[in-house]
C-alpha cells in the first residue's frame, strides 16, 4: 500500500503550468470528467478560473519522479460546478472513486479532503479564539496570541485478519452494512490514548467478537481518509473463545474457508489486501 508521493507543507513560489489540482468540499472532491478516460484533476489553467471560490490554495506534495506539485483548497458552499467557466467539472464522492481512480491519485484526493477539512476547522484558536495563522515552513496553524500550534489530525487504527489454525479466517459484517448482500471484512478499531497497537488489537477483537488471539504480525499500512485514519494492518492467530458479536457494532461474524467466501471489500482497500494475502498462502 506504499506510495512515492512526498508530502510538502511549504508553498512553492507559484503554481506551475503542469501542476495538478484536486479541490474538496465536505468529503467530496472536484474533478474534471473528460467523458473518455474518466475523472481527472484540474490543470493549473483550469484551477485559476475558479480560485475566487477557494478559501486558500494549499500545496499537497509531489511524486518522487516528478517536479510538478499537487494542490487543493476548500471550495465555498456557494460554488456550483455547473456555473464554472468551462465544462466537465463534477463533485465526486471519495468512496465511490475507490477502484476507478488511479490508486496513487486516489490517495492524493484523500489527502486533499483531510487537509482542507483541517484548514477549515482551525481558523480560530481553541484556547483563546484568536485568528490562527498558517506556518510557512511546516504543515501547521499557529495562534499569534498564545502560541498554540495545531497540526492535521491523524487517527491511527488497527485492522486485523484473524486466522484459525485449521485454515479458516474470521470475517465480520458491521451493523451499518445491512442489505441483501452485506459485506464481510476484517476487524478494525481506533487506538486509544496510551495504548500500544498490540494492546489495541487484543482489546478490539475481544470487544467485537469475544475471542482471544496470539502471534500478532504486522502486514502493511494504508492512509484512510474517512475521515482521517492511518490503517495499520496485521495478521493474528485465533487462541481461544467462542464468537460472540458485539450487538452495537457487529451484525454477524463467522469463520470462512477460502473456497466459501462472502461478499468482501474492494481491492483498493487494505482489508482486501489482507484477505488476498491470506488466500495466496
Amino acid at each position: 500500500m506504499s506510495s512515492n508521493f512526498v508530502p510538502v507543507a511549504a508553498l512553492p513560489d507559484d503554481p506551475e503550468g503542469d501542476d495538478s489540482w484536486i479541490f474538496a468540499r465536505g468529503g467530496q472532491v472536484l474533478l474534471v470528467d473528460d467523458f473518455e478516460s474518466g475523472p481527472r484533476p484540474l490543470t493549473t489553467e483550469e484551477a485559476q478560473q475558479i480560485t475566487d471560490h477557494v478559501a486558500q490554495p494549499l500545496v499537497l506534495g509531489r511524486f518522487n519522479d516528478k517536479t510538478e506539485h499537487w494542490w487543493t483548497g476548500q471550495l465555498s458552499e456557494g460554488f456550483d460546478p455547473f456555473d464554472a467557466p468551462f465544462p466537465g467539472l463534477m463533485f465526486y464522492d471519495l468512496r465511490a472513486l475507490m477502484g476507478s481512480l488511479d490508486p496513487a491519485v486516489w490517495n492524493v484526493a484523500g489527502r486533499a479532503t483531510q487537509i482542507t477539512d483541517w484548514y477549515r476547522d482551525n481558523q480560530h484558536c481553541g484556547r483563546c479564539g484568536t485568528a490562527m495563522e498558517m506556518d510557512s515552513g511546516e504543515r501547521s496553524m499557529k495562534c499569534p496570541n498564545d502560541g498554540l500550534v495545531v497540526y492535521p489530525r491523524l487517527s491511527p487504527a488497527v485492522i486485523v485478519l484473524v486466522e484459525h489454525p485449521d485454515g479458516r479466517a474470521l470475517l465480520a459484517s458491521n451493523v451499518a452494512w445491512r442489505g441483501p448482500r452485506p459485506m464481510y471484512s476484517t476487524l478494525a478499531g481506533f487506538v486509544e490514548p496510551g495504548e500500544s497497537l498490540e494492546d489495541c488489537i487484543h482489546r478490539e477483537i475481544s470487544e467485537e467478537v469475544g475471542v482471544t488471539v496470539s502471534d500478532v504480525r504486522y502486514f502493511d499500512s494504508q492512509p484512510w481518509p474517512f475521515p482521517n485514519s492511518l490503517m495499520l494492518g496485521f495478521f493474528a492467530t485465533y487462541a481461544d473463545g467462542e464468537i460472540s458479536p458485539a450487538p452495537d457494532e457487529i451484525a454477524d461474524a463467522q469463520w470462512f474457508a477460502k473456497d466459501d467466501l462472502p461478499n468482501i471489500p474492494p481491492r483498493a482497500s487494505i482489508a482486501r489486501a489482507l484477505i488476498d494475502d491470506w488466500l495466496s498462502r
